[in-house]
């Protein structure tokens, strides 16, 4: 026997005792397909689909605004500058970097993929991404993944669009009456 496997002796079992695996015997898989529920779904999409902070990313302008007026206030220390003048010129400088930052955010001019390094900065980019490719193929917000595989769905929908149909005519009616009210009242 060789590991556990095999008989303890080969005598008098007409073998020699080398044990083999059984190539001829098919083995059956699962017959169902072992599908996910709806909650390990939601779960997978989370850990794919990253949320920007917007509280980092305004904490990463801000640091890159301070780390310039650092680097301005020691090249005015090596120049010979006085202290009160530096931190006023320095102050100056800060107000105008950030006045420059909000009207970059308000543009909402895009950084260039090489610059984009921080995950809540590729997950920004990537919301905007997914907005524009949403508008441009025409999908609404509410939009649910998988819906269409739903065999209830074009049901829902139709009864949806009938109440709307309905709820349109019915505004439509009371404005023609209010309309014949008006006339009868101006004659």
């Amino acid at each position: 026997m060789y590991n556990g496997i095999g008989l303890p002796t080969p005598r008098g079992s007409g073998t020699n005792g080398y044990v083999q695996q059984n190539l001829s015997a098919a083995r059956h898989k699962k017959d169902r397909a072992d599908y996910k529920s709806e909650e390990e779904l939601r779960k997978l999409e989370s850990s794919l689909v990253k949320k920007r902070n917007q509280d980092i990313l305004d904490h990463e302008r801000k640091r890159k605004v301070e780390l310039k007026c650092l680097e301005l206030a020691e090249l005015m220390e090596e120049q010979g500058y006085e202290e009160g003048e530096i931190q006023e010129k320095v102050a100056t400088f800060r107000m105008m970097l950030l006045e420059k930052d909000v009207a970059v955010v308000k543009e909402g001019e895009q950084q260039q993929k090489s610059s984009i390094t921080e995950t809540h900065q590729l997950a920004e980019a990537n919301e905007k991404k997914n907005e524009r490719l949403r508008a441009a193929f025409g999908i609404s917000d509410s939009y649910v993944d998988g819906s269409s595989f739903d065999p209830n769905r074009r049901a829902k929908e139709a009864a949806t669009a009938a109440v709307a149909k309905q709820q349109q005519e019915q505004h439509r009616y009371e404005e023609s009456l209010l309309e014949d009210k008006q006339e009868e009242v101006t004659r």
